[in-house]
């Protein structure tokens, strides 16, 4: 088998065909961005971004493409190379659909106290406040301080990922990540949401714990790739 399209959602039910409801490809591909797909059997070469030379790739022939600049490769056994690209992260890609887990969190809007805690106790965090994806901000507070907290985000494929968890230095070991967790699993079953999805870095142990106890399922460990840096 060896087909080729430009059409979106024909690639999006090939990923579904090989990788199930929701996969990583769903959560990446933004329509009127997508560049094309190829599936030759079991393997998949899906240009995500065509303006930007970023695409995915999965299956046992696995690579990127000559015309990108930035690439996800699912299960990757290329090493530190992938053709003139070169290794700059491993991540792993987590899914759960949402539910109801009686679970208490707070709406939180104190931008500055979110920050605070982001750049003290989570400094890598992927999303700030004022980040235009961010749908709501969740948090536990003891008293008036704020000691854990996570984002809802909206990516612009219209599915929602769960970022920048992080739970205060003196209040680790509480459980409060977990807490965090479900309640914006909670929260997003409550504005019909379906599906969440997060990422998490491949070192991560304990945060990887966290995620399977609250019900994420890992779906994809990804290499990231991109051009040399100058």
């Amino acid at each position: 088998m060896n087909e080729y399209t430009e059409d979106a959602q024909r690639a999006l039910s090939w990923a579904t065909s090989l990788y199930g409801e929701a996969s990583p490809f769903h959560f990446f591909t933004v329509p009127e961005r997508f560049g094309g797909a190829t599936r030759v059997d079991d393997t998949i070469w899906l240009t995500v971004e065509r303006d930007e030379g970023f695409g995915m790739s999965a299956g046992p022939a696995a690579g990127p493409l000559r015309a990108w600049r930035t690439c996800l490769i699912i299960d990757s056994s290329l090493g530190d190379r992938a053709q003139e690209l070169r290794l700059r992260s491993n991540w792993d890609f987590y899914t759960r659909r949402t539910e109801d887990l009686d679970a208490d969190v707070e709406v939180v809007t104190d931008a500055p106290a979110i920050t605070a805690l982001l750049e003290r106790d989570a400094p890598r965090s992927s999303v700030w406040p004022g980040a235009e994806s961010v749908v709501e901000w969740y948090g536990v507070f003891d008293g008036a301080t704020l000691s854990a907290v996570a984002a809802l985000t909206r990516w612009r494929s219209g599915y929602h990922v769960v970022s920048s968890v992080a739970t205060a230095a003196d209040y680790r070991g509480q459980g409060l990540a977990r807490r965090v967790m479900r309640g914006v699993v909670t929260e997003a079953h409550a504005r019909g949401v379906t599906w969440l999805g997060l990422g998490v870095a491949h070192s991560n142990r304990v945060a990887h714990n966290v995620y399977r106890d609250t019900g994420f399922v890992e779906r994809a460990r990804f290499s990231r790739y991109g051009l040399p840096e100058d």
